[in-house]
């Protein structure tokens, strides 16, 4: 068994972020330190190589890339997390190793997305990842990617895991919330984070230790406020900001698939000059008459979003 580092403190807004590349499909690295950079300002942890970050369709250069890039940006100021998912184990083990030299503090990974899997599969997958794994290790539940959801008994199984530090719950099941606050808001050593958006505010009100939207890369700002006004117990601000946040989030989501609205987020940054809109394929990037189009948006609302994230 690895040597394993002792548990960190996974609490907070952790944000999964998008990956920025050029016109032939590179790294931008300018635009990715400019990311991680407002995030880290934001008091918010970078999650890179995760679904928002389109991390199954990466090369492993620039996965590599970009986790060199979030350690170097976020310079200790906060937890850097790095997705390791894949199908093969091995090589979920061989990124967990160059990323765990490389300096990040925390390795995600959703289940293989391939073969239907029952428990018995998934228990022995996690264990074998997590008895082998250099870095802490955070589950990530996605069933909307992998087809597959983790029974919560078996979260439970794996949760007393030395080197398991919490779980990323990506699944819109309310039921399932209720009883994942139920089970685990009182532990200290395994953390739970809301991935459903649009239900931040109630998860971290009911006991959640933190959420991962993908909204937060537009407003990184915005997230934090929530998150800390739900934590304080600010029931009403905390709803107040879930609302608006929703809003932000509908502009790239609302009537699109995962594939589709990846790329209007990645033109939303665009137009804030955050980072260029390409994305990687099999995803296509926006036509220049779709891209012009979310540049008014933006420039349409951003002076109402901006204002609200500096207040």
């Amino acid at each position: 068994m690895e040597q394993h580092q002792t548990k960190p403190a996974c609490r907070g807004v952790i944000v999964p972020l998008v990956t920025p590349l050029d016109a032939r499909g590179r790294l931008d690295a300018g635009g990715a330190t400019k990311l991680v950079e407002r995030v880290v300002a934001a008091g918010c942890a970078p999650f890179v190589g995760g679904t928002t970050g389109e991390a199954a369709s990466l090369a492993e250069d620039t996965r590599t890339g970009l986790v060199e890039i979030a350690v170097a940006a976020a310079a200790g100021a906060e937890l850097v997390y790095a997705g390791i998912a894949g199908n093969c184990l091995e090589n979920c083990l061989e990124r967990a190793r160059r990323y765990a030299r490389l300096g990040a503090d925390v390795a995600v990974c959703h289940l293989p997305a391939y073969y239907p899997l029952d428990e018995e599969q998934m228990r022995a997958w996690y264990l074998r990842l997590a008895d082998a794994c250099p870095l802490p290790l955070m589950l990530y539940n996605i069933p909307a990617t992998t087809s597959l959801s983790i029974p919560l008994p078996l979260v439970e199984e794996l949760s007393r895991h030395e080197n398991v530090v919490g779980m990323k719950d990506s699944e819109r099941d309310e039921e399932r919330m209720r009883e994942s606050a139920a089970r685990w808001r009182a532990r200290e050593d395994f953390t739970l984070h809301v991935g459903w958006a649009a239900r931040s505010a109630w998860g971290v009100g009911n006991g959640f230790d933190g959420i991962v939207p993908s909204s937060a890369n537009l407003v990184p700002g915005l997230y934090r406020r929530l998150y800390d006004a739900a934590a304080r117990g600010d029931a009403a601000e905390a709803a107040r900001l879930q609302a608006l946040t929703d809003e932000i989030g509908a502009v790239y989501q609302q009537g699109r698939s995962l594939g589709r609205s990846l790329p209007v987020l990645k033109a939303m940054l665009a137009a804030l000059g955050v980072c260029q809109p390409f994305v990687a394929p099999p995803l296509l990037a926006l036509p220049a008459a779709e891209l012009e189009a979310v540049a008014r948006v933006v420039r349409e609302r951003w002076p109402r979003y901006g204002e609200a994230e500096r207040r």
